[in-house]
Order: C-alpha cells, then structure tokens, then sequence
C-alpha cells in the first residue's frame, strides 16, 4: 500500500474521528496523533476514561507500524500503563517499532501533555496482514 492510501484510510475511520483524534504527522517512521479533550470522554472521576488512553496508544502503535511496513495489521495484545490523569488540555501520541519480523511486530507507545510530560505508556504485538491473506479472507 502506497503511504497517502493508509493515510487516507485513517482519516476516514468513524471511530478516530468520534475520540476527536487529529492526524497531526503521518510520515514513514513519524506519526503524531493529537487528542483536544471533551467532557464525553471523561471517567466519573472527571478525568479521560482509561479506555481512551487505550485506544489512542492503539490507534498510535497501528499507525506507526502501517507507516513502517505499508501494510495492514492487527492487535492480538495491548498493555498500557497509566502514569498520570488527564482532566483536560490536548494529548499527544508517538509511537516506534521496538521489533519486526515477517508476521509479527513489537510496538510501544507514549502519550503525553503539551508540556511534554508522561501521561501514559502502552505496548503492542500485532501481527502482519500480508496482501495475500486479504484476498483468502483473514481480515483485520
């Protein structure tokens, strides 16, 4: 896949688009995604729901691969570590690969404040979607 159709599919996903996650860079090997907080995504403790920090790790973690390998992929696990609470302002999200082979990879991914500082540190296998197993109905 060329980098402008992986771009284009990203931009065009319901869900990124209803977390209000923002494309700031898509590059190969340098995507930054930005989240502007909403009260809809805030927990009963009024401060972002863990499963938006997860979501926006994945999301980061699934683009960066894509930007790397220009191909498809999918988690088969996630982990995050939730470091410090969000009640409001824009969050930021980077990602890299720590390890690739042909099927698999190994990425991790960081979201943070705008003064730079940690909220959150997340972990992800995927595996690889060739091409080819498309077209024999593994889907992602």
């Amino acid at each position: 896949m060329l980098l402008e159709d992986i771009l284009k599919e990203f931009e065009e996903c319901p869900f990124l688009h209803h977390l209000g996650l923002e494309i700031v860079r898509f590059e190969e090997g340098n995507v930054q995604i930005k989240l502007s907080m909403k009260d809809y995504l805030l927990n009963t403790n009024h401060t972002l729901h863990g499963g938006v920090y997860a979501s926006i790790l994945d999301f980061i973690q699934s683009m960066h691969l894509r930007s790397v390998t220009k191909t498809r992929c999918v988690t088969t696990s996630s982990m995050v570590h939730f470091v410090a609470p969000v009640t409001g302002g824009e969050i930021f999200a980077e990602a890299e690969v720590i390890s690739k082979g042909h099927k698999m990879a190994f990425v991790e991914g960081t979201m943070n404040d705008r003064e730079g500082k940690l909220i959150a540190k997340g972990t992800g296998t995927f595996k690889l979607i060739q091409p080819a197993s498309l077209d024999k109905g593994e889907r992602e």
